[in-house]
């Protein structure tokens, strides 16, 4: 049991982070995006905290990172000698959930609704707050997976360095991905294979780690170019 204990207590944890910011903004209509990073300082001192106290790992000669987890806490590898682990297999899992979740549910008709007119959607009755809110428990508690999943995939035990702007990369595959979740997988790998194969040709040929920014950068003002351009329609006069 303690294995699922454990990924629940993470989204739980990620979803009530989130539920301050929604409140928030529905509330007092303060800006999420300004809370949600300014959390992350907050955030990021507390597990600071937390890794100089009670959960320091004695014997890590002074380094501030946690106990390692468990053997039987760990995912397993999916290709040997490979860092590819299970958790690939709940992100793909977790996409599909969220795409029925959007399509096929009321919920989910609500949710769109709200991000593609909020002032339409209220008129016509979508529940604003409630809402809101269910976008932010879900959001937060898939951002508590992640990071168990990486902790419990890779690292075995955590540190402050554990995410180098994961959630920032997020944000642009989101945007390639047209904010479709099963888009998300496929953005995904290719910022991922950037991101890998800059790391190794800086290595292996002495090129500049920042042409994988370049090139997801070019990307990203590519997609939201299309987008804005498939508002007109070009006609020959």
């Amino acid at each position: 049991l303690l294995f699922p204990l454990m990924m629940a207590a993470a989204a739980g944890v990620g979803a009530l982070l989130l539920l301050g910011p929604a409140l928030m903004k529905n509330r007092l209509g303060v800006d999420e995006v300004v809370t949600t990073l300014l959390m992350n300082f907050i955030v990021l001192l507390a597990v600071s905290a937390l890794l100089d106290g009670p959960m320091k790992d004695p014997t890590a000669m002074g380094w501030p990172q946690s106990v390692s987890l468990q053997p039987e806490l760990e995912l397993s590898r999916m290709v040997a000698q490979t860092r590819v682990h299970t958790g690939l297999l709940w992100a793909g899992a977790l996409a599909v959930l969220a795409w029925v979740l959007l399509k096929y549910t009321v919920a989910g008709f609500d949710i769109r609704a709200l991000g593609a007119n909020a002032r339409a959607a209220a008129f016509a009755g979508v529940p604003v707050t409630r809402t809101v809110v269910l976008v932010a428990l879900l959001s937060g508690a898939l951002a508590g997976l992640a990071g168990a999943i990486e902790v419990a995939g890779r690292t075995s035990y955590v540190t402050l360095d554990l995410s180098p702007g994961y959630g920032y990369s997020g944000i642009v595959i989101a945007m390639l991905a047209g904010l479709h979740p099963l888009g998300v997988l496929a953005a995904g790998v290719f910022v991922a294979g950037v991101q890998v194969g800059a790391d190794t040709m800086s290595r292996a040929i002495g090129v500049p780690t920042y042409i994988a920014d370049v090139i997801v950068a070019a990307s990203l003002i590519a997609v939201l170019v299309a987008t804005l351009l498939t508002q007109y329609r070009v006609q020959w006069k």
